[in-house]
């Protein structure tokens, strides 16, 4: 069937060429129907028969390029895009740029479009070489070509380009969303880190991470590499000194850290510094896994029996599945007969529960899923994944 949009577009299109070649030519209307005519009405005889490659062909002949009708090129170009017409976008923008008789400005809007065409098509290199053009001659549309590069180059995985990119970008004159570049550098820079410890270069590692904190002092992911990195070189106060960073930076993200807190305290065998820190966290940010530690240190310290009491107590003040599940575990340990199988039945049932639940969500668009992705899968925005609060969650 003919797309309804497209034929009215291409229509439309056409119609407005008549009436541009009246106002401009005047005298010589009738000359110019006579030549646009047959065109016009080839156009529609494709668009009827379903042969949109030929409909376009015949819009790209029949419709002078000027700069009052650059729009009507555009619109069409933008149209086929989305609609995933791609080869068809392509055309329409390389006719553009092949004509004269358009201004500077206008033919970077073309450049602009034809490059949006070439990464939609997953020609990056190609994409690439018009943006880069399009920053060099300091055009107009210089920030739009950035931002487009900065795309590339993270799916590129090139994260110096990415940064310098971003600098760029985040001159004064283009001071919008300076918040969301400086929390991307620093993801870069954290991408440059992680690399960097692949490799053993701890001097390098450290670098990038102290630059990610230059760019995003409220960088989660850059303390907890840090943590890392000095938990790997057995420097257990410098560890805790990065983490410790972290529920002041953002305290839905702390939960991510508490496994390697933990480590950190239990290789310097400080049991009660440990308890100390978890009783502090949990006074100010409550979650699942905070009571579920604190619950580890107390049957440690004591015994199952304790272990479960301290569960229930928080479980009572702040009901979630993922404590009640640990609640069930602990008392299995200790049950025996009917109470044991009704407790198993009731367990099988909280996981099957947890284990369809995500555990992340992204604070921007929604995305969930179960494990902490740094750059949203939906929405491509760094840092917005957080785990998900409330009964089914934290």
């Amino acid at each position: 069937m003919v797309d309804i949009g497209l034929f009215g577009l291409i229509v439309v299109a056409i119609a407005a060429g008549f009436f541009l070649g009246w106002r401009q030519r005047g005298r010589r209307l009738q000359e110019d129907t006579r030549h646009f005519g047959p065109k016009y009405f080839k156009g529609l005889s494709y668009l009827l028969n379903d042969q949109a490659d030929s409909a376009v062909d015949a819009f790209i002949e029949s419709l002078e390029v000027n700069p009052d009708t650059l729009e009507t090129h555009l619109a069409l170009g933008n149209l086929l895009r989305r609609r995933g017409e791609i080869a068809k976008a392509t055309r329409i923008h390389q006719n553009l740029l092949a004509r004269p008789s358009l201004t500077t400005p206008q033919l970077h809007e073309a450049q602009l479009e034809l490059a949006r065409d070439f990464i939609h098509a997953g020609l990056l290199d190609r994409a690439e070489g018009l943006l880069q053009e399009l920053v060099e001659v300091n055009s107009q549309y210089k920030p739009e070509a950035l931002g487009h590069l900065i795309e590339i180059y993270q799916d590129e995985k090139d994260w110096d380009k990415a940064i310098e990119a971003a600098n760029q970008l985040n001159h004064r004159r283009f001071g919008r969303n300076n918040g969301a570049r400086a929390i991307a550098r620093a993801h870069f820079c954290c991408e440059l880190a992680e690399d960097a410890l692949e490799r053993n270069d701890v001097l390098d590692a450290r670098r990038r991470l102290q630059k990610a904190l230059g760019y995003d002092r409220q960088s989660v992911r850059a303390s907890l590499l840090w943590g890392q990195l000095e938990h790997s070189l057995g420097n257990e106060r410098e560890a805790l000194k990065a983490l410790q960073r972290i529920p002041h930076q953002d305290p839905e993200l702390l939960v991510e850290s508490l496994d390697l807190v933990c480590a950190c305290y239990e290789r310097l065998g400080d049991h009660k510094g440990l308890q100390r820190y978890l009783e502090e966290l949990l006074a100010q940010y409550p979650s699942s896994s905070l009571a579920i530690k604190m619950a580890e240190q107390v049957r440690w310290a004591k015994d199952d029996y304790a272990a479960a009491d301290c569960i229930a107590e928080h479980l009572r003040r702040r009901p979630t599945i993922k404590m009640l599940n640990r609640l069930v575990e602990l008392h299995l340990l200790h049950s025996e007969g009917r109470a044991r199988d009704n407790l198993q039945l009731l367990k099988q049932l909280v996981d099957q529960v947890l284990e369809a639940k995500p555990s992340h969500h992204c604070r921007k668009c929604g995305f969930a899923g179960n494990q902490l992705h740094w750059l949203c899968p939906g929405c491509k925005t760094w840092g917005s994944i957080t785990p998900i609060t409330g009964v089914e969650g934290e």
